[in-house]
């Protein structure tokens, strides 16, 4: 294992100002990485041509701060996260005045290689910040080439998966948040964890949870389901349901995360027995409607969206249950219900993540309905599917089986999620949804936040919950987000 480059001690510059200097592994030469003579000054070449609307830097060094003090003073809105070789190196530099005046700073966030994806995942917002800007103490990149690479590569990798959730939020914010305000108005009318697991003996928890997915091999599968039935505690995906409703299976729970209002069309069909309906918070409200007229059982849950996490723990005692879903996978979603129920054995039907023989989908989906309805000679329901299947690049992995990229994602998630040993769900720690007690207290939490369009607590868990809609908004929508979401929460 290679030397690391470290810093070897602290001298005094020709004006009075402390400075760290490093040397090389192998060398005897030590390299000042401020200006001996005037750091401060130095400080404001550093600082010029900065872009005054970037409200979000990452500075790769930091060295005496001196270049972190001006850029502060040059964008005093900005955050700041700088960034070490190592935690040993902060420690060391903190024995300089500057560098302590430098962490005090609001603004100003210090960190080490080690730690800066965290830090890069928790502090930057691309709704809030827009684009981020990298910049490096030019002599601390010199000197530290191998962690300059390292540190860029990891914010690189940082941002790609940021930006992948960022358009995810930008398309389905508006939706998601409106969705979830009306279903926060439908829970008084729902039931609790603890109420669904209790309706569920023992022993129907030996048997195996069955997830049934929409994939082409369902068609397979669904002689196998009938015909040993009563050895499945079935536990179907919205999809899927409507195809099993068609072939006369029941289920005995139902699973939706999809916000979009063609989810409505999966529970057209007629509801056979009484099966669990579980709806995460941002699936559509019209579907929900539905299956409570039908006088089934509903269970709300969240799945990460901050305003559905907020509004299941606002009064610091659970509300709503918590399932995984990966990157937006239903199918996790219903594996994640059957682990909290507690069931120990798992099979899973039409989990394919992959087009068979040219078909998306199973028989009897909704889709099957609304493309041979619109079927006609110059536009056929396989031009439909085709449409469907094709809108982004496939691969072939075995004879008339190809996927995707999504689809496989989607594949690996699943994987990594079962393979994963979670925590048994609580005990009596559920309690009615108050629908007054939980306006009263996010409009406090709301104005507390945001005290004016210039005055934003960027830590407070209020502005968290907006951020799917200031994606969908835009940059510099925070206030704007806020207003909105604070007179339709009054409304409630």
């Amino acid at each position: 294992m290679s030397e690391k480059t470290e810093y070897s001690q602290i001298i005094e510059a020709k004006d009075g100002n402390l400075i760290p200097l490093c040397r090389k592994p192998g060398s005897e030469q030590e390299v000042a990485l401020h200006s001996k003579y005037n750091p401060k000054r130095e400080a404001e070449g550093f600082c010029s041509g900065i872009d005054g609307s970037c409200l979000f830097f990452i500075v790769l060094g930091l060295a005496g701060g001196y270049h972190i003090e001006k850029l502060h003073e040059t964008v005093p809105k900005a955050k700041i996260l700088v960034v070490e070789s190592s935690e040993n190196a902060i420690s060391f530099l903190m024995q300089i005045p500057q560098v302590r005046a430098v962490s005090e700073l609001p603004q100003v966030y210090i960190t080490d290689e080690a730690r800066l994806k965290d830090s890069v995942l928790s502090l930057y917002k691309p709704a809030i910040h827009g684009n981020l800007t990298i910049l490096s103490l030019r002599q601390w990149e010199a000197v530290f080439q191998d962690n300059e690479k390292k540190c860029k590569s990891i914010i690189q990798e940082a941002i790609q998966f940021l930006a992948a959730d960022f358009s995810v939020q930008s398309h389905f914010g508006k939706i998601w948040q409106k969705n979830i305000f009306l279903n926060l108005a439908l829970a008084g009318k729902t039931k609790s964890f603890s109420d669904i697991r209790a309706t569920i003996p023992g022993e129907k928890l030996k048997k195996t949870a069955a997830i049934i997915a929409a994939g082409p091999s369902l068609n397979q599968s669904l002689q196998e389901l009938k015909l040993h039935r009563d050895e499945f505690f079935v536990i179907a995906t919205d999809t899927a349901f409507s195809a099993l409703s068609k072939q006369g299976l029941a289920c005995d729970a139902v699973v939706s995360i999809d916000g979009q209002m063609v989810s409505h069309q999966h529970y057209m069909e007629d509801i056979s027995g009484s099966p669990i309906f579980v709806f995460d918070l941002c699936a559509n409200p019209s579907a929900v409607r539905k299956v409570l007229e039908s006088s089934c059982s509903v269970l709300f849950s969240e799945s990460g969206h901050p305003l559905a996490q907020y509004a299941s723990f606002f009064s610091g005692i659970r509300h709503f249950l918590h399932l995984e879903s990966g990157s937006g996978t239903v199918t996790i979603a219903a594996a994640s219900f059957a682990k909290a129920l507690g069931f120990l054995k798992f099979r899973f039907f039409g989990a394919d993540f992959s087009f068979i023989d040219g078909q998306p989908y199973c028989r009897g989906t909704y889709l099957e309905t609304q493309f041979h309805g619109k079927s006609t000679r110059l536009s056929s329901a396989e031009q439909s599917y085709s449409a469907l299947m094709f809108r982004t690049p496939l691969t072939k992995i075995a004879e008339n089986i190809m996927t995707s990229e999504v689809l496989t994602a989607y594949k690996n998630s699943l994987d990594d999620f079962m393979k994963r040993k979670d925590e048994p769900s609580p005990e009596n720690t559920w309690e009615p949804f108050d629908i007054k007690a939980f306006k009263a207290q996010y409009c406090k939490e709301l104005k507390k936040a945001f005290k004016s369009e210039d005055q934003i607590d960027e830590n407070s868990y209020a502005l968290t919950t907006l951020l799917p809609l200031c994606a969908k908004m835009g940059k510099g929508a925070a206030f704007l987000a806020y207003l909105k979401t604070l007179r339709y929460t009054e409304l409630l």
